[in-house]
């Protein structure tokens, strides 16, 4: 994602160029601007499940997988106290250019390493943008991470193996540029039963992902309350989310209407575990 393309078709904004440069700066300053905050309410719900994981499987640090890491945003605000409004911050102090990209990586360190949790996950990072892959790894954000594409091709050697610690995978408006393909890939290869956990905007449809799970004896539920993303970016926008929504049977809703994207929550795991603890009572807050 990028710059925005205002030659684009009546469509969801194209951000291209912002998702895989050198660093992280144009990618914060643009969705900044359009009050981007999914990744805030991500790391409110991911941490108590990155939690539940390392419980469940009786280690001391959880591993998590982060489809459509981008720069590694979701694996800082896991891995440390910062929140989203810190990050953005951060790199507004840097954001006329004139810091080189390895100087800026280290200060990501610096400052991941002040604010650092004491049980921190590991989060490995999956994107086909291997620029921004590159960047969070250097500047320590991810602790491992892979550029593949895996709508269109099985996993690497390497990513096998990385899949055999997986506890739970996550993805953050990943749903969309990634389908129900990626995750047969994951799960053909993984060891273990990783939960999933996936924001999904209101206009995209998670069904076909969770009917592929539910073949491995998964429930997949859903949250009862939705999650403000970002703002549209024009009326077109706009106009071309409220004829998404209407091609799924739903109406677009005031929140909607006043604000912009919203995303729903979904997480999915082992049926025996849904029974044991459904998800109204392991994230009461916001089911």
């Amino acid at each position: 994602m990028g710059v925005l393309d205002t030659t684009r078709p009546h469509g969801k904004a194209v951000f291209d160029d912002i998702y895989n440069g050198p660093d992280a700066r144009a990618y914060y300053k643009e969705l900044g601007s359009l009050g981007y905050e999914i990744p805030q309410h991500a790391a409110q719900v991911f941490g108590p499940l990155v939690r539940q994981c390392s419980e469940l499987n009786g280690t001391d640090t959880a591993t998590v997988l982060d489809v459509c890491c981008s720069y590694g945003v979701g694996a800082a605000l896991l891995k440390s106290d910062l929140t989203l409004d810190d990050l953005y911050a951060h790199y507004a102090e840097h954001e006329s250019g004139k810091t080189p990209s390895d100087e800026l990586a280290r200060a990501d360190t610096k400052l991941l390493e002040e604010h650092r949790l004491l049980d921190a996950p590991r989060v490995i990072g999956l994107d086909i943008a291997d620029q921004a892959i590159k960047y969070a790894v250097r500047a320590g954000l991810l602790d491992e991470g892979v550029a593949e594409n895996l709508e269109e091709s099985d996993p690497s050697p390497r990513l096998v193996e990385l899949l055999s610690d997986v506890d739970l995978i996550t993805t953050t408006g990943g749903v969309g540029y990634v389908t129900e393909s990626t995750f047969e890939r994951l799960f053909n290869y993984t060891s273990g039963e990783p939960w999933v956990a996936a924001f999904c905007l209101g206009i995209y449809d998670f069904a076909p992902i969770a009917d592929l799970l539910s073949e491995r004896d998964f429930i997949t539920e859903r949250a009862g309350r939705t999650f403000r993303q970002r703002r549209f970016v024009d009326v077109a926008e706009q106009e071309w989310a409220i004829g998404e929504l209407a091609s799924r049977g739903r109406s677009m809703t005031s929140s909607e209407s006043e604000y912009g994207f919203y995303a729903d929550f979904y997480l999915a795991r082992p049926a025996e575990q849904v029974a044991q603890c459904p998800l109204a009572e392991l994230l009461p807050h916001i089911a």
